[in-house]
């Protein structure tokens, strides 16, 4: 309703513009420009124009109306002509800075400004603009310097020094930034803009009552300041006033009906008095006048409140479209996802929020009860323990104290707050897994086990007491007490997946296959659709060549409808060179979650595999879609694969110049010249992606595995100390320290990182299969070597490295003749890499088979020199 007086005055000024001049339309339109009406502007301009299409000012201020309406392409195109028929029309460069900076070109934001300030070196906007573009970058240090210049040469411009208070506080200079906004207000009291950045920074700082205070100031100087009485509002619900804040919600209704912020506010107050029928009603037409975020979230919330999951998700979901980034739509997607018993979706969804920051407590806290509802108690506990050390505030009450103590380094009044919450809560289990986790942490394994046994009291809430008794005791040595508390746990729970697994995996490590298939076949008759099960049993069972039990299996995967599922059984088919049934099976997959990129991924790689580029390159596009820089990068490795460098080259810095601020286009190109052979251009462009994100631990983790292949072991392991550095927590930084260290010969350091990152996330692929085998030459138990080493089958069964592993960490336990199948698959799948003939061939001596051990051993000498040369040497020699 609201768009029909705006169509109107547009009809109408369509109507009288025929019988103007051109200075009078364009004085029309700067009318419109002062009123906050630049769709109508755009009108008188555009007639202005047709009458003279040389009026460069007439354009000008047509471009600046398409800004004004965010219409950034028609803005940009304007401005262009201007410059291209006035050069001398400089302003303009910085127009089209400023666009930049709103489309997130910081690079070619600066780059105008720059031109602007070669002629104009002390333009207090020129260096506003280029400070704003360096602000937007996180460049804070260069954006200070700026923006500091632009206030010493306009003492008095307003603008900048709300974007200094802006920056101030980014950096955390609260102080700072109080200062900039109260020179700013003293200066120009009705400057609204300050006003409500003031109250921002003093709610952000929980000072609620000075925000009050200030909103209050607004209203003196403005009654119409409806976003202030709005907020005020809000506080007084915030401040458990319902009444205030309806009374407030009414007035705002009468006077602004048109308006939605009262609707908005209302359905808020109804909410809260979880009167949500209400509340829905009125957060309806609020966004009916006027939609709003807050007004969906809201929406959201209610229809959770009557309990109307589907409908909820919807409106999550709408604020997902529009904002993909929103943290807080995110997490409850995932926690009512949760409530559904949607685990894999609800782990999927807050997988997405780690990703864009791994220290999110909440979504670390979401994820570990998504793991212990899955059964997957280690996984589930390790995120638990995460969150609580990212942020004391999520556990519950009786732990908050205790939290505080930890986070300040006061460990005795820490644990004294973990010892009350337990016994002021002792039903809680979280709070006595919690205490026992930190027990057996510090290497107190007697109290961990008193504590555990303490909680017991014959309920299902037993089985993760039970579990976690196990591991303590499976750390003293204690098999037989481990193995006897994994057995009470079935009993406590019969459902709980986590005691028939870790029972699986313990004779599994033993190459007990029958009772470790036992174990995992109880489970699937209990939980059928239980995919990890599933899968155990199907790679359980290819180790101990039961083929047809292993498709068998992996078809049940699949038909589950879990991606894991589809993905194994493809990765089967690829493994038993039936690459069109893997290619069926995965575009199955993608038809039934046409929005995940997982399988398109891996039917890309398979269509690369057997050298169909042109469907390859079909699918990345479709993930391309979905995930712009892993397409980027596949469709680059497909382009390598063709011998189509150009192209190569091309594709990625067509990323570089629609992203130039980010990293991912020059690490691309990076891989590109590395792929040609030109490590100094893939150095080069590694180094510039550093340049652009100091904290970049991908750009530092290339870098050094380019200073790797050089052979330059000092730079890369700078390289990766740095990434490390950078980011403490990257899994990848450290799998990449590990992976050099142990190259260079520090294996048992190697081994100890990759224990850690393990600690950190048990299903590290990378870091399972290479402890395994770093465990199976000796720097570990043999035994862990084959768990670790079936763990990492599990999780990637058409992986032939780690098939590989699995083969030698059987042959290490004696298991020849399991061996001898794994490691002839494995040799299949890698034709040509020597270690595996080597593996293939002690395997072979070791079952007793000299004349197959010789094959094995001369295959692995044909195929050139590696590191297992000398070896196989010997050990021919000695069978001649």
């Amino acid at each position: 309703m609201r768009i029909l007086p705006l169509l109107l005055i547009v009809l109408l000024a369509c109507t009288a513009c025929g019988s103007k001049t051109k200075e009078n339309l364009y004085d029309e339109g700067m009318k419109q420009i002062e009123a906050a009406n630049p769709s109508a502007a755009v009108v008188y301009f555009k007639n202005a124009l047709e009458k003279d299409a040389n009026f460069f000012e007439a354009r000008f201020q047509l471009a600046k109306a398409y800004a004004a309406m965010g219409k950034a392409e028609q803005a940009e195109k304007e401005f262009n002509k201007v410059l291209a028929q006035n050069p001398s029309r400089d302003d303009v460069l910085l127009e089209l800075a400023k666009i930049s900076n709103a489309g997130g070109k910081w690079d070619r934001a600066r780059e105008l400004a720059g031109q602007y300030l070669s002629r104009h070196p002390d333009s207090p906007e020129g260096l506003e603009v280029t400070g704003v573009s360096y602000a937007l970058n996180k460049k804070h240090g260069e954006a200070l310097s700026y923006l500091t210049r632009s206030l010493q040469a306009d003492p008095k411009r307003g603008s900048v020094k709300l974007e200094l208070a802006a920056l101030h506080i980014s950096m955390g200079n609260v102080e700072q930034a109080r200062g900039v906004l109260g020179e700013l207000l003293n200066a120009d009291p009705r400057n609204f803009k300050a006003h409500y950045m003031l109250a921002s920074l003093e709610l952000a700082a929980g000072a609620r009552d000075r925000a009050v205070a200030i909103y209050k100031k607004i209203l003196q100087l403005d009654q119409n300041q409806v976003a202030a009485r709005f907020k005020l509002a809000s506080l007084m619900l915030e401040k458990k006033d319902p009444d205030q804040a309806e009374a407030a919600a009414d007035q705002l209704i009468k006077e602004h009906p048109k308006r939605g912020e009262g609707y908005l506010l209302k359905g808020m107050v109804a909410y809260y008095r979880k009167n949500y029928a209400e509340a829905i009603t009125q957060l309806q037409q609020s966004i009916k006048l006027g939609p709003t975020l807050e007004g969906y979230h809201f929406l959201g919330m209610s229809y959770c409140g009557k309990g109307e999951l589907e409908t909820a998700l919807s409106q999550f979901r709408i604020i997902l479209d529009r904002v993909p980034d929103s943290r807080r739509e995110r997490l409850m997607t995932a926690q009512i996802l949760l409530a559904q018993k949607r685990v894999d979706d609800a782990v999927s969804e807050v997988k997405k929020v780690i990703a864009v920051n791994d220290e999110d407590a909440t979504a670390h806290y979401i994820l570990g009860n998504a793991y212990l509802v899955q059964g997957q108690f280690d996984e589930g506990m390790r995120e638990l323990d995460r969150a609580t050390r990212l942020d004391p505030k999520l556990v519950n009450a009786h732990l908050k104290k205790g939290a505080f103590y930890f986070s300040r380094g006061r460990e005795a009044e820490g644990e004294g707050e973990l010892v009350t919450a337990v016994k002021a809560a002792p039903d809680v289990l979280k709070s006595r897994l919690l205490l026992a986790s930190r027990y057996k942490r510090q290497g107190k394994n007697e109290k961990a086990v008193a504590l555990l046994k303490a909680g017991l009291n014959g309920s299902r809430g037993d089985a993760p007491l039970y579990n976690a008794l196990a591991a303590l005791k499976f750390l003293s040595g204690d098999e037989a007490a481990a193995l006897g508390s994994l057995e009470a746990a079935k009993r406590a729970d019969p459902l709980f997946a986590a005691s028939y697994q870790k029972l699986a995996a313990y004779y599994a490590a033993r190459a007990d296959y029958p009772r470790a298939l036992a174990e995992l076949a109880a489970l699937h008759a209990k939980v059928p659709a239980d995919v990890a099960a599933l899968l155990g049993l199907a790679s359980l069972s290819e180790i101990a060549g039961r083929e047809s039990d292993a498709l068998s299996y992996y078809e049940k995967a699949r038909q589950t409808g879990a991606m894991n599922g589809y993905l194994a059984l493809a990765a089967y088919h690829q493994k038993k060179k039936a690459p069109q049934k893997a290619l069926d099976v995965l575009d199955e997959a993608v038809k039934n979650d046409p929005r995940n990129p997982v399988p398109l991924e891996a039917k890309g790689r398979l269509l690369v595999a057997q050298k169909n580029y042109k469907q390859a390159l079909k699918a990345y596009d479709e993930l391309t879609s979905l995930n712009p820089d892993r397409g980027a990068l596949l469709k680059v490795g497909c382009y390598l694969a063709m011998k189509q460098g150009d192209k190569a080259v091309e594709q990625a810095k067509r990323l570089i110049t629609s992203r130039p601020s980010s990293v991912q286009g020059y690490l691309l190109l990076a891989n590109v010249y590395q792929g040609a052979g030109d490590t100094a251009s893939a150095i080069a462009q590694a180094n510039q992606a550093i340049r652009i994100d100091g904290k970049s631990a991908e750009a530092r983790v290339l870098l050094g595995e380019l200073y790797r292949a050089k052979k330059d072991n000092a730079q890369a392991m700078a390289a990766f100390q740095g990434a490390l550095k950078a980011q403490p927590d990257s899994l990848a930084a450290r799998f990449a320290l590990a992976t050099h260290l142990e190259g260079t010969g520090k294996k048992q350091e190697a081994a100890s990182m990759y224990r850690g990152i393990l600690a950190l996330n048990g299903s590290y692929v990378p870091a399972l299969n290479n402890l395994a085998y770093l465990s199976a030459d000796g720097y570990g138990k043999k035994e862990d070597a084959l768990r670790l080493a079936i763990s990492a089958y599990r999780l990637e069964p058409g992986n032939p490295s780690i098939t590989d592993t699995v083969g030698y960490a059987l042959y290490k336990n004696g298991r020849n003749q399991d061996a001898v199948k794994l490691l002839e698959r494995a040799a299949t799948l890698l034709p040509g890499n020597p270690t595996v003939r080597y593996h293939l061939g002690l395997a072979y001596h070791q079952a007793g088979d000299k004349v197959r051990s010789q094959k094995a051993l001369q295959d692995c000498l044909a195929l050139g020199e590696s590191p297992d040369s000398g070896a196989a040497r010997t050990l021919l020699a000695q069978l001649k």
